[in-house]
């Protein structure tokens, strides 16, 4: 199973690559084409029934019994599921389907029928606490690669005495050409109404050390403030320069990145889950409706790869993505990154295993997340990802989250992608209505 989509702002793609892969860099690779079906499936209902079916596959799941409907999302390998109903159509081995809870249709040959329950899956709350290891597996950086090359290894294995990764795409590399990475531990944090919108510490000139705080704007040093302490802002000196963060501590503007609360885009539901990423304060905060409920910090594009403002909604939600970009003078091959969430072409709201520099520009164009935040933020958002799935799409009936990247230049970006036929559709509605 394949999914190819863009990388960052690239030409490259990303994917998740079967086990029999054996290449160390995975080039793009498309799915089939299916030819379209020359006659309309036509769905039989059939007596409601409690059978549980299990995939004996990874499996694309389709909105419609046809083999060129759109794709709602893929479920793994073994997870089971409810039988919903069947129905006779094209596109299958018998032209028999199947549909499943909560949704989907899939061939009866990809399927069993089994005797257990349907897969299950724990529910996580933006306030959870995970003192577990940041990312499934192990993941490195391959020395002396001819592209910027990460991998995760599968399995590590030892052959006439040398240690090798077999990584995730089946290729063996040795273990001393590897140079492991350690994850970030960094998280952000839960809000609620009785919460003050959040600041982190963060050095303007290294983000690694301490700042000073002093006792008034210009005034004696009173003390320091360790990276990433959390503070409120309570006062700003008249030349904004300096802030108060407690009584008698203030700290330079310029040290802090600060989540700011701010309004919806136009047509948000009262309820709706979105995002507003600040570009200038390297910021990310959820909403639902109009009420904080998780900030934290973020790395957005660096220099000549910006971040594109953009108020558009989540179109892809993978659990595992490869990054490939092979054009330019910054080619890269960063395999299976954890919960990935794509929201406009080739950008994406995604962990990186790879750095812990939140809170300053880092990336070719996507939005970086730690991977805590990632994986919190990946659970939460909308379209869901149902129990054994491993990828979910939105569209205009089952809407993403929405996303919007913002800058002090460009406060109201643009709507684009299918946003955009979402608001017009609500605006054409209440326009008939009126």
């Amino acid at each position: 199973m394949v999914l190819a989509v863009m990388g960052c702002g690239g030409s490259g793609t990303t994917h998740v690559a079967t086990p029999t892969e054996t290449r160390v860099v995975i080039h793009a690779t498309q799915p089939p084409v299916i030819a379209p079906l020359e006659k309309p499936a036509t769905a039989t209902p059939a007596t409601p029934t409690t059978t549980t079916v299990r995939f004996l596959t990874n499996t694309v799941l389709r909105k419609e019994p046809r083999a060129n409907a759109a794709k709602v999302g893929i479920i793994r390998k073994d997870a089971r599921a409810a039988q919903r109903t069947t129905a006779i159509a094209d596109g299958c081995k018998d032209d028999r389907w199947i549909q499943i809870v909560p949704r989907g249709w899939a061939c009866e040959s990809a399927i069993e029928v089994s005797s257990e329950q349907p897969t299950t899956g724990a529910s996580v709350t933006l306030d959870a606490i995970d003192d577990g290891e940041p990312v499934p597996g192990v993941y490195g950086r391959v020395r002396g690669a001819d592209v910027s090359t990460s991998v995760r290894a599968a399995a590590v294995v030892t052959i006439d005495g040398a240690r090798y990764w077999r990584t995730s795409g089946g290729a063996l590399i040795p273990a001393a050409a590897i140079v492991q990475f350690s994850p970030s531990k960094f998280r952000g944090i839960a809000l609620d109404k009785t919460t003050s919108m959040p600041a982190w510490v963060r050095g303007r000139s290294d983000s690694r050390k301490s700042v000073r705080t002093y006792e008034a704007p210009r005034g004696k040093i009173a003390g320091e403030l360790a990276p990433r302490t959390i503070v409120h802002v309570l006062e700003e000196s008249a030349d904004g320069v300096f802030v108060r963060v407690a009584d008698d501590v203030w700290v330079a503007r310029k040290d802090l990145r600060v989540a700011s609360r701010t309004t919806p885009p136009v047509g948000t539901g009262p309820t709706e889950k979105w995002f507003d990423v600040d570009r200038d304060e390297q910021v990310l905060v959820a909403y639902e409706g109009d009420q904080p409920v998780y900030a934290t910090m973020v790395s957005t594009g660096k220099w000549g790869h910006a971040t594109p403002t953009v108020i558009t909604r989540v179109s892809s939600k993978l659990l595992t993505a490869s990054m490939n970009n092979d054009r330019g003078d910054e080619q890269y091959a960063v395999a299976d990154v954890p919960w990935t969430m794509y929201y406009d072409n080739s950008y994406a709201l995604h962990t990186s295993y790879w750095h812990d520099g939140f809170g300053g520009p880092r990336s070719h164009g996507c939005v970086n997340l730690a991977p805590r935040d990632a994986r919190l933020l990946y659970q939460w958002s909308s379209p869901d990802v149902p129990p054994g799935w491993i990828a979910v799409y939105g569209d205009q009936d089952n809407p993403g989250s929405l996303v919007r990247v913002r800058s002090r230049s460009m406060p109201e970006p643009k709507f684009r992608g299918y946003a955009k036929a979402l608001r017009d559709r609500d605006r054409n509605v209440a326009a008939t209505t009126n």
